[in-house]
């Protein structure tokens, strides 16, 4: 089983495949919070974009849950392989849950370098230019061709703050 999994990543390596970021949303639910200075794509090429947002706390924040879904498209945005809530104050502290350990060194080189709890007033938090690098993706996390979403979501009390959502199309010419 293992050798078929090895062989179908080494095929999927050879092959043209492309990922593209197709929307990124912001939403803030209370504007006492904080606030987002900047939430864009930005066009590198045809087929290449980057993802850059900017946001700044405005109150002091000790306990919040995070919550990370990914969803696939099929008739309508469905759930697609993982949905999992931690405590974000624990996980920067402990990397306590391997997947989102994961999913966070991919996405870390693009974070400004400090994050820590609580987080400060007038602290900036942003992600600069972060580009898909599809093969790293792939390889640690199984997925087919189509649109996917991403919903990033933080709670404070178990009262919905702000969401993230994105969406990415991952194409395989081979197949078509």
């Amino acid at each position: 089983m293992a050798r078929i999994i090895h062989f179908l990543l080494l095929l999927i390596l050879i092959f043209g495949v492309e990922c593209k970021f197709k929307s990124l949303y912001c939403t803030l639910y209370d504007k006492d919070y904080g606030e987002f200075t900047i939430c864009k794509l930005k066009a590198i090429s045809r087929t290449v974009n980057s993802i850059t947002m900017h946001y700044k706390q405005i109150s002091v924040v000790d306990k919040v849950m995070m919550r990370v879904e990914i969803l696939k498209r099929a008739n309508g945005w469905r759930p697609f392989l993982y949905d999992i809530s931690v405590d974000m104050c624990d996980f920067l502290v402990k990397r306590n849950n391997p997947i989102m350990n994961i999913a966070f060194s991919l996405v870390k080189p693009y974070l400004n370098s400090n994050y820590s709890c609580p987080l400060k007033p007038n602290e900036t938090l942003f992600c600069d230019n972060l580009t898909w690098d599809l093969d790293k993706f792939r390889v640690r996390f199984p997925f087919e061709t189509g649109e996917y979403a991403l919903r990033f979501s933080l709670f404070f009390h178990k009262v919905l703050k702000l969401t993230i959502n994105g969406s990415a199309e991952y194409s395989n010419y081979r197949e078509y």
